[in-house]
């Protein structure tokens, strides 16, 4: 039945229609896959659909972006994305075990990403799932290799990767933003990130693994030279190395290291928690990191602030400082989930150039502090440690050891 609006009836419907454009974040000239070809039903090559429209959408104004409808697209060789918006539920919630989302199946050959992120890319609302085509041992290149400053990464469910998100090896990536991303299985890193000059941010992104042998195979994050690196909210289970912070090298030559902060992030049953081989400043403020091996581990030239975090580790150490510029430890918990080991100290030192230990609280269920001979320069005070059989601290640095033990409530000093 036809039906008539009148002026003021047409001015509202062209209203409401502008409101719904608005209302999913996108330009009104914002580009279809579907219009270039793609079919989305999960069988045919929609890569060809997906360059078209990328390319097309590089004429477009400033605010460009390219619509990804419901549906499976098979992709086969690399989609470049610059300064453009690939979206598919411009809003909506953030996927979990389900995929309401729109899904790229990845199927391109390593070592090709699936994705080049280049100068102000930006993803949102999009699911990509790995076709192994039931081989399980079947290579694939990064899901996103980031290749420019700029890139936002929002609202991404990364299904069975080999390498998750990935810098690509030289270009900057400052300005990075990763928020409200859930990876699944990643076989050997989720996340490496480096040369971010400057802030970068990384925000609710989970690496999430139910497949027992990536325990001994996978990085959660990988961080290498960044500049006021800020992770928030962020979480590792089950993975050889939560967090590891190494040295990258720099544009102009030498290494350089993290400069940057976490806080409330977590790790849980993993192999070691955090493992710091550099850092020029890493502050770690409140979460929980547990792990199986080692909760964490300084091992190179850093300087590390662990604040309020909830430190367990089961066979090894809740910390254990092998090397450092200095490693200053507030306010934490330090526990073992568990009786089976007694002998495998909460804290272990080992070295560094200074050390404070402050107002900790320790459990009974192993031996507390273990200050080993290679220890030079150290401060244990004002730690409570419960009422144990084992020793409180131990120390067994030399005579020349510069250090302050005083004022720890519980079992003395062996």
């Amino acid at each position: 039945m036809h039906r008539s609006y009148g002026l003021k009836g047409a001015i509202l419907l062209v209203g409401l229609m502008l409101v719904g454009v608005a209302s999913t974040g996108l330009a009104a000239d914002a580009l279809n896959v579907r219009d270039f070809g793609a079919k989305g039903d999960g069988l045919a090559d929609d890569t060809d659909a997906f360059r078209k429209a990328l390319t097309a959408a590089m004429n477009l104004p400033t605010g460009r972006s390219v619509v990804v409808p419901p549906g499976s697209y098979r992709i086969t060789g690399p989609l470049t994305v610059e300064s453009t918006l690939l979206v598919g539920l411009a809003a909506g919630g953030w996927p979990a075990d389900s995929r309401p989302l729109p899904t790229i199946m990845v199927d391109v050959p390593a070592p090709q990403p699936c994705v080049i992120a280049k100068l102000g890319a930006s993803l949102h609302g999009l699911c990509f799932d790995f076709q192994y085509k039931g081989d399980p041992k079947r290579e694939f290149g990064p899901c996103v290799q980031l290749a420019g400053g700029g890139v936002s990464l929002t609202n991404l469910l990364i299904h069975n990767p080999v390498e998750g998100i990935m810098w690509d090896g030289a270009a900057n990536i400052g300005r990075l933003n990763l928020e409200n991303i859930f990876m699944v299985n990643a076989r050997r890193c989720g996340v490496y990130v480096a040369r971010t000059f400057d802030v970068a941010t990384l925000r609710n992104v989970e690496v999430w693994n139910y497949v027992p042998d990536l325990v001994n195979t996978c990085t959660g994050f990988r961080l290498g030279h960044n500049d006021e690196i800020r992770l928030s909210n962020c979480a590792v289970v089950m993975a050889a190395v939560g967090f590891q912070f190494v040295e990258t090298k720099l544009p102009a030559g030498g290494m350089g290291s993290t400069w940057g902060g976490m806080e409330n992030c977590t790790v849980d049953f993993s192999a070691t928690g955090i493992k710091v081989d550099a850092a020029t400043i890493l502050r770690v403020s409140g979460g929980s990191i547990w792990a199986h091996g080692y909760g964490v581990v300084v091992d190179g030239r850093s300087n590390v602030i662990l604040n309020g975090v909830d430190l367990r580790a089961n066979g090894g150490n809740c910390l254990h400082v092998i090397d450092c510029d200095s490693v200053t430890v507030g306010g934490c918990l330090f526990k073992k989930n568990g009786t089976a080991w007694p002998t495998a100290a909460k804290v272990q030192i080992d070295g560094g150039r200074g050390v404070v230990i402050n107002g900790c609280s320790f459990d009974e269920t192993s031996a507390g502090i273990h200050i080993g001979a290679g220890a030079k320069r150290f401060s244990v005070t004002g730690n409570l440690f419960a009422d144990m059989a084992y020793p409180a601290i131990t120390d067994e640095s030399g005579a020349g050891a510069v250090k302050v033990v005083a004022n720890n409530v519980g079992v003395g000093v062996k």
